[in-house]
């Protein structure tokens, strides 16, 4: 059983992700382009269904917001008008809906994360409600994001998919010297191809992300100022 203590876990390459645990207080940020695969992983992982209008709350009080969860919800009122003009209202209620959910519990994040002000805003966030920022990566190539969104039905324009392919690269560079790289006062990072993302198991939350060691399972532990982030390996 592998125990170093990191502060970044790069991309895994040759050992299967089998799950992460963060501690109770911690926003866990799903990031990565359209198409990556970031919805797929949050409905596999929590059981969502893919059309909810507002915050999931799950058995174990986890917290988990989908872009897509605002969308649904502005759709009634907002649907006759075509979606370019009110996209801008979806990314400002998807971000009234994050900091209404830190009340303590773990809460996870559908958010592409190429936009540093929104990077910047969610760590000032975090920073005020006292919660712990834990970046998941899902780190798609250009042409496996656009088969993601052919999958989806839903393409973004090709000057937006090249727009956040480039802002994407950028910021995967700068991601490689630390989680800080990301947003202000991240405590972990995780990157993982899509292949690995859909082996990723399962994600939870503790008091203190302690475990008890499995046979054979390798760990990661990353610091943090309310505990550690455990990632089985």
């Amino acid at each position: 059983m592998f125990q170093g203590r990191v502060r970044y876990v790069p991309t895994v390459n040759d050992a299967m992700v089998r799950g992460a645990v963060y501690p109770r207080r911690s926003l866990v940020l799903v990031a990565g382009v359209p198409g990556a695969g970031k919805s797929t992983l949050l409905r596999r992982l929590f059981g969502l269904r893919g059309d909810e209008e507002r915050t999931v709350l799950t058995a174990d009080g986890v917290r988990v917001i989908d872009s897509l969860q605002s969308r649904y919800q502005l759709r009634p009122l907002l649907g006759r008008v075509p979606y370019p003009l009110w996209r801008w209202v979806v990314h400002v209620l998807h971000l009234v809906q994050v900091a209404a959910a830190l009340r303590g519990g773990p809460v996870v994040v559908h958010e592409c994360g190429t936009r540093r002000p929104v990077r910047l805003l969610l760590a000032l966030l975090c920073r005020l409600r006292r919660y712990e920022m834990h970046v998941l990566m899902i780190d798609a190539t250009p042409q496996e994001a656009r088969s993601g969104q052919n999958a989806r039905g839903r393409r973004v324009t090709e000057r937006s998919h090249r727009m956040h392919s480039r802002r994407w690269r950028r910021l995967r560079a700068a991601t490689r010297n630390g989680p800080t790289a990301f947003a202000p006062g991240a405590r972990s990072l995780l990157a993982l191809d899509r292949r690995r993302a859909r082996e990723l198991a399962w994600i939870r939350f503790g008091p203190s992300a302690s475990t008890v060691p499995l046979a054979g399972v390798r760990e990661l532990r990353v610091s943090g100022g309310g505990g550690e982030a455990v990632i089985h390996i």
